[in-house]
């Protein structure tokens, strides 16, 4: 005779307890997963600050000086900033070679964040597409920058160009603050590193360049996007604007470059200038200091303290550790 085995399937009591247990399971590993990604995310932020860091600093062997925030002979142009000047510097440097193309002296000629046309070119993919090592993959942002304004009447093309999430350090809103006198967006900024008509040199960053901030993480809309009439995170490709290059003191904006007056991820009112640094990441953000490292403030950081290391030369004694 055969003998016949017979297997007992699962009952239902004991299905519904094997599934709970896995639905259990994918509840304590989401967190880690989600922690994993998010430990990437930073140190791929971190690498990006690293790389610019240093392309500052190739850009200071080869010219004598940090990049300007704001070139004095501009005229009244909405222009790239210190993302042009430093591309040679890092892997972008076709990216520069491109614009220079388009026509002579293009730094202080195009202006594709405002206009479309030839020489400009706003909707070029070599504005449009994204930069790597100028987009925090934190970033709720994306690759673009919908924190900027389309505005179709004026052919301004921001809102389809590549982001930057990073910003440069214009100094502090308590030291060397210029009251433009043209409006209350026109107050800039002279005790950074990178503001208007600047040519910083390392040796002028007295307070040690491991104690001042050369760049800083701008990566998250802490506001309502499209709620201002200048939006706060713009793409690469605009840099500042001299309000009357003829009027002393009439006041620049000081777009890839703020003024330290806010804490980090501040999210109430404040003026173009004065854009906060903010990231999605736990509890602060990335930074570059003047001598390449890389830090991350702790939102919890005194906003004191934040202001002293936006000082190149304010004589402060500040411990960050």
């Amino acid at each position: 005779m055969f003998s016949v085995s017979r297997r007992r399937g699962f009952t239902l009591i004991e299905l519904l307890v094997v599934i709970a247990i896995i639905a259990i399971l994918i509840g304590l590993l989401l967190p880690a997963v989600q922690k994993v990604r998010e430990a990437a995310a930073r140190a791929q932020c971190s690498n990006n600050l690293k790389q610019l860091g240093l392309a500052f600093h190739n850009y200071h062997d080869t010219e004598g000086n940090l990049p300007t925030g704001g070139d004095p002979t501009s005229g009244v142009l909405y222009l790239i900033g210190w993302p042009g000047r430093v591309f040679p510097h890092f892997e972008e440097g076709n990216r520069r070679s491109t614009i220079d193309t388009f026509t002579p002296n293009a730094l202080l000629t195009v202006m594709p964040w405002r206009l479309t046309a030839a020489p400009h070119n706003g909707a070029h993919q070599i504005y449009t597409s994204s930069i790597k090592t100028f987009r925090c993959p934190s970033s709720t942002l994306g690759e673009l920058s919908p924190d900027a304004t389309l505005n179709t009447s004026t052919g301004v093309n921001a809102k389809n160009q590549a982001a930057l999430h990073y910003r440069a350090n214009g100094g502090s809103a308590t030291v060397g603050l210029i009251q433009g006198t043209w409006s209350r967006h026109a107050w800039f900024g002279t005790s950074g590193v990178v503001y208007p008509a600047s040519k910083v040199k390392l040796t002028d960053i007295t307070d040690g360049t491991s104690n001042t901030l050369l760049l800083g993480e701008t990566s998250a809309a802490r506001w309502t996007l499209d709620t201002k009439s200048w939006a706060s995170i713009q793409p690469w490709t605009w840099g500042y604007y001299n309000y009357n290059p003829l009027q002393a003191n009439a006041g620049w904006l000081m777009i890839d470059h703020k003024v330290v007056t806010y804490p980090i991820n501040y999210n109430g009112s404040f003026f173009t200038n004065e854009t906060p640094f903010t990231s999605h990441h736990t509890g602060g953000v990335n930074v570059a200091m003047a001598d390449g490292s890389i830090r991350f403030l702790r939102e919890t950081l005194p906003l004191v303290t934040l202001q002293q290391i936006a000082t190149r030369a304010g004589g402060e004694v500040v411990n960050l550790d």
